[in-house]
């Protein structure tokens, strides 16, 4: 991976992300992730991201960076107010990130659905509390209840076009472990995004300990 670094906006974004992410599944993590944000790249979607993995067995080891499209790293230099979308994609490929490199170290396997999976959960762990966790970024959204991140995450239209069936069904797996990872207080008219919810950390620290048979 080049020396050269993007601009360190984007990566603070997700050093973000993974900060909320860690505090629902303890995480510790000794790898920077700002050290593996890559430059923009011109052969995906201005507005998406990917994650590059390339795995070499017989020396044991392996490389992973995170890229995102240019309008993506445009937003996160130059504005203050970011989108839900932009918020959405950097959570899910720092998700990607964390999860990959975990199953990596731990010599495990993941399924694409699994890892979809997550990656739908985190989002909207991410979009939960990103508003008292960054300063230097904010959405325009301040939510009041759980329903009104689901009425913006959940909607059912995001894979309609899609035809391949991996995205609708994480998103399907990933609504159901949010509802019963958030049992307590997923009816409730307000709840306190300050602060990660217990119940909730319980449970998707089992869910996480699962997808990686560990």
């Amino acid at each position: 991976m080049s020396s050269l670094k993007p601009n360190k906006k984007i990566a603070q974004g997700c050093k973000v992300s993974l900060n909320i992410l860690a505090r629902y599944y303890g995480l510790k993590s000794e790898e920077n992730i700002e050290e593996f944000v890559l430059f923009p790249s011109e052969d995906i979607d201005a507005y998406s991201g990917q994650i590059l993995f390339e795995e070499n067995i017989e020396n044991d080891e392996f490389f992973i960076g995170i890229q995102f499209g240019h309008k993506i790293y445009q937003e996160f230099e130059n504005e203050s107010i970011i989108s839900l979308n932009s918020l959405a994609v950097v959570a899910e490929e720092t998700s990607h990130f964390k999860l990959i490199t975990d199953s990596v170290l731990a010599k495990s396997n993941l399924s694409k659905l699994e890892i979809e999976t997550l990656g739908e959960i985190d989002r909207f762990l991410c979009l939960m509390h990103w508003n008292f966790e960054n300063n230097l970024h904010k959405i325009e959204r301040n939510w009041q209840n759980l329903h009104q991140i689901c009425d913006e995450v959940f909607q059912g239209k995001r894979f309609k076009e899609n035809k391949n069936p991996l995205y609708v069904d994480a998103e399907a797996l990933a609504f159901k472990h949010l509802r019963q990872a958030f049992a307590k207080e997923w009816d409730s008219t307000h709840f306190n995004f300050a602060i990660p919810d217990k119940q909730a950390c319980h449970y998707l620290t089992d869910l996480r300990k699962m997808i990686l048979r560990a």
